[in-house]
């Protein structure tokens, strides 16, 4: 038998005083029938004493962690209120809190005293009516005047407290609690008339962090805290993070680190990562600790982000090693920066995570065949109990992805659509396929996602959502940034910038190096899933390029060239489009790879780069305008924070405007006899005079003969 709190029992020594003050009584008693025979005429009878325990009321008592370790349970309590809760537990912190919420539950008949277990619930049936919530700083008060004598059990139930301390923790170790009651209570001084019961907490919360993994090779922009590498650490929870920066598709590695206290016992714990739309989740997370396995979570995954729900399973794994000590659950994972990235914008990830002592409503999202073309997506809120739709409820914004199942069995975005329409949240995603399986997730910043089931008769889905104000508000760790930079470039003759000789040129076509030497690598752009699109675009460019370069001086400013120059920013702007909409990751290659940027100067002479890390890199001309020598050696370029707007110093990159910034001006020879800027040139001079010398000696020669 285990063993339980009872202040209704007494111990051996007060049993014997018991049996003494009874015989004691018993001689008293009778010698008072006597006297009373004796005194009746004169004196009034006694006030009866108390039979009957008529209310049992019960105070949550707060305790610091030290206090309720060193609090002695033996201590004497006769049962009645206590006066000075902090003196009695010696506790200056003690305090009664509200919002705690007990039941009384009666011992099943047929239950032996020997084999009375507080902490079996197969063995305790609840009291109808005698249930509630601590309020008012006066506890819970029972009505027991109505019940039977026997043996009784206060259980405190978290799941319906809305207790929450006032920096979000929750209840966590506690004594006496289950409280083991004997109806009706007595004391050394008989029953017990309004009894007083006083359970004891702790409270605890998690600590939660989240950095970019310790081991990342990423390079700094700003580390005001130097943090970069130090992983999660609970410590930096809401100091400022590292920026750093990285090419466009690079791997960016992120760790979250989870503190659960120990005699923690959470009912709920799902983690929330919503990324910027710059960055790409790999779908490649790991959960570590408490013995955790994938039967023990689900995760909902989308390109955007996540949300990882422990399973019942889970949450006692985690309850019990909270028994022993502190558990750590650790989260890795990563995300790559996409063709969405703003230049010169941290693009970040917001990870939460949302904690309670009730369990939570999250549940994964439903598969469904569509059997037709379309389906429809209609979302609706929880207003059941004291809960009413607001219209901040309304105007939230919700994010609905569809997601259909690849032939490897994993999910891949198919469509995301952002609705933020207070009255109409409903979606619907045509062209499907009749036959293939999908699913739609749902993403709103505070609130549960409840998926319900498919409706294949209307081609219908809701979703319900719902969202506990009683519940503490989540733990959002500041987040590590990441950003990527870009450069502007302007294309012209041999011109100062403020000479009005000044021409813009186009049709130039430059590559990125990433270095002078011959080891130095060129800037290839990976399409996404082998996909040619880049590729062909960078053909279709190439060709308005040679064809308006094939024009004579005289047809390129006539109505020929002008078509000619159209043509090739059309193409450019495609080829642009290509680059970000396709691009999966910048990686450093050959030359004569297929998908190798080429930069083309468009019809004022302007390029572009987005998407490098800061850093020096290179521009090697592949194609100068008509009429221009092609550059010698590669033009030196930096890209940092601002490079792409650039400074004034710069040429304007808008001929008519400042609007987009400046750029660096990329400057040309135009070709003439000799060439000028080269050793070709050079070759060309001195052949010329070696021709010149030997016509001279020719003619000399023929002089001499004649």
């Amino acid at each position: 038998m285990k063993k339980y709190h009872n202040i209704s029992r007494q111990t051996d020594k007060n049993k014997k005083e018991k049996i003494m003050k009874h015989k004691i009584l018993s001689f008293l008693t009778a010698f008072a029938m006597v006297f009373g025979i004796l005194a009746a005429p004169f004196t009034n009878a006694n006030a009866a004493e108390a039979t009957e325990t008529k209310s049992v009321t019960i105070h949550k008592i707060l305790l610091t962690k030290d206090a309720l370790e060193k609090h002695d349970k033996d201590k004497k309590y006769e049962g009645t209120e206590i006066p000075n809760i902090q003196d009695f537990f010696g506790d200056t912190k003690a305090e009664e809190i509200d919002g705690v919420y007990f039941k009384l539950q009666k011992l099943n008949d047929g239950v032996a005293d020997a084999d009375i277990d507080v902490s079996n619930d197969a063995q305790w049936t609840d009291v109808a009516g005698k249930d509630g919530k601590t309020a008012g700083g006066a506890g819970l008060k029972l009505d027991t005047s109505d019940l039977k004598k026997g043996t009784y059990r206060i259980v405190e139930d978290l799941t319906k407290s809305t207790y929450k301390g006032k920096d979000g923790e929750l209840l966590a170790a506690s004594k006496a609690v289950p409280t083991l009651l004997t109806l009706p209570i007595t004391n050394n001084d008989g029953v017990v008339e309004a009894a007083h019961v006083y359970p004891k907490n702790t409270q605890e919360k998690p600590k939660i962090d989240k950095n970019f993994a310790a081991n990342n090779d990423l390079g700094k922009v700003e580390d005001k805290n130097n943090n970069q590498k130090s992983g999660a650490a609970y410590e930096n929870y809401q100091k400022e993070k590292a920026t750093v920066t990285a090419d466009l598709g690079k791997s960016v590695p992120y760790e979250v680190k989870t503190k659960i206290k120990k005699d923690s016992h959470y009912k709920k714990l799902v983690w929330n990562d919503n990324m910027t739309k710059g960055l790409t989740y790999q779908k490649d997370l790991k959960v570590n600790g408490a013995g955790l396995t994938a039967n023990d979570y689900f995760v909902t995954e989308t390109d955007g982000g996540f949300t990882l729900v422990l399973k019942e399973s889970g949450l006692t794994k985690v309850e019990n090693a909270a028994k022993e000590g502190d558990v750590e659950i650790t989260l890795t994972y990563s995300a790559k920066i996409n063709g969405k990235a703003v230049v010169d914008k941290p693009e970040l990830n917001d990870i939460a995570l949302d904690y309670a002592n009730k369990p939570g409503k999250d549940s994964e999202p439903k598969e469904f065949t569509p059997g037709k073309k379309e389906i429809t997506m209609k979302k609706s809120w929880d207003v059941t109990g004291d809960q009413t739709v607001t219209e901040a409820d309304k105007g939230v914004t919700a994010y609905f992805t569809l997601q259909k199942k690849n032939k490897e069995g994993k999910w891949e975005d198919v469509e995301t659509v952002e609705k933020t329409d207070k009255n109409n949240f409903e979606v619907t995603f045509k062209n499907l396929d009749e036959k293939g399986t999908y699913r739609i997730v749902e993403s709103v910043k505070g609130y549960e996602a409840d998926y319900q089931k498919y409706n294949p008769e209307t081609g219908e889905i809701e979703i319900k959502d719902h969202k506990d104000t009683d519940n503490p508000e989540k733990l959002n760790p500041t987040e590590p940034k990441v950003q990527l930079g870009g450069r502007k470039f302007v294309k012209t003759n041999n011109e100062d910038k403020k000479s009005a000789k000044l021409e813009r040129l186009e049709g130039a076509v430059f590559y990125v190096k990433n270095g002078e030497g011959k080891d130095a690598k060129y800037l290839v752009a990976k399409d996404e899933d082998s996909k040619t699109v880049i590729a062909d675009a960078k053909k279709a460019l190439d060709k308005a390029v040679e064809e308006y370069n094939a024009l004579t001086a005289e047809e390129q400013k006539g109505e020929i060239g002008k078509a000619k120059k159209d043509a090739i920013d059309k193409a450019q702007e495609t080829y642009n489009k290509a680059i970000k909409e396709n691009v999966s990751e910048y990686t450093w290659g050959e030359k004569n790879d297929p998908n190798v940027v080429e930069l083309t100067s468009d019809g004022e002479g302007r390029f572009e780069i987005k998407g490098l890390e800061y850093g020096t890199y290179y521009l090697e001309e592949k194609t100068a305008p008509k009429d221009y020598a092609k550059l010698q050696s590669p033009e030196k370029f930096e890209v940092k924070v601002g490079s792409y707007v650039s400074t004034d110093a710069e040429l304007q990159y808008n001929k008519d405007n400042a609007d987009n910034g400046y750029g660096l001006q990329i400057k040309n020879k135009n070709v003439s006899i000799p060439q000028t800027g080269g050793i070709g040139s050079i070759i060309f001079v001195v052949a010329g005079l070696l021709i010149m010398g030997l016509a001279g000696y020719k003619m000399k020669a023929n002089k001499e003969q004649a």
